[in-house]
């Protein structure tokens, strides 16, 4: 009964405020706790929709930041001006010419909120997360700037000391947390990774 509640609490809320889906909390909580987007920032979300974690960044950067977004679904238009999406595998995007297009050097804050698709088998599920991590961090290591941010929705699986690990050699700090608006029987925490190294 309780898991129903908190659910319909926070969808309630999201809908109430505008809002594409109650992961929009779960951001607006890892900001407040560690202001990793100042005003003015160029930040890239990456499995962006519906779109909610983009209505967040876009009030977080105001009119002189933006926020581009990437995911497989092509994403239903937001009224911010401040926000560009483009529909395509991370796996296959090339970050050199995107940031050329762009017109930036790099991008001061990446978040990441993919959920891979999940069988409920151990062995491929771990793969899965695995393979999803990787093509992140290929993106994270070319996109981010030095000094950069970087907040990634991990799982508790078998990979996720060496995921926490292979961060913590990349960035000067890596902390594990859980938003309260997670669902309790989540297996997801946030790695939020402050000062990346190079």
């Amino acid at each position: 009964m309780g898991r129903f509640v908190v659910k319909d609490s926070y969808f309630k809320k999201a809908k109430d405020e505008g809002f594409r889906a109650r992961s929009a909390y779960k951001l607006r909580e890892i900001q407040q706790k560690y202001h990793l987007v100042k005003t003015g920032n160029r930040v890239l979300d990456l499995g962006c929709a519906p779109g909610s974690w983009l209505q967040v960044l876009a009030g977080l950067v105001g009119n002189d930041g933006f926020v581009a977004g990437v995911d497989l679904s092509p994403i239903a238009p937001l009224p911010q001006k401040n926000v560009l999406t483009r529909a395509a595998d991370i796996r296959e995007l090339d970050v050199p010419a995107f940031l050329t297009e762009l017109n930036i050097p790099r991008f001061d804050v990446i978040t990441c909120d993919i959920a891979p698709s999940l069988s409920g088998i151990r062995d491929v599920d771990n793969a899965r997360i695995a393979e999803l991590y990787e093509a992140v961090r290929e993106v994270v290591k070319a996109a981010l700037k030095p000094g950069g941010a970087f907040v990634f929705k991990a799982f508790y699986s078998e990979d996720f000391k060496p995921t926490v690990k292979d961060l913590e050699k990349l960035f000067a700090r890596v902390t594990v947390y859980k938003p309260a608006a997670s669902r309790d029987m989540s297996s997801e925490v946030y790695l939020v990774c402050q000062g990346k190294t190079k």
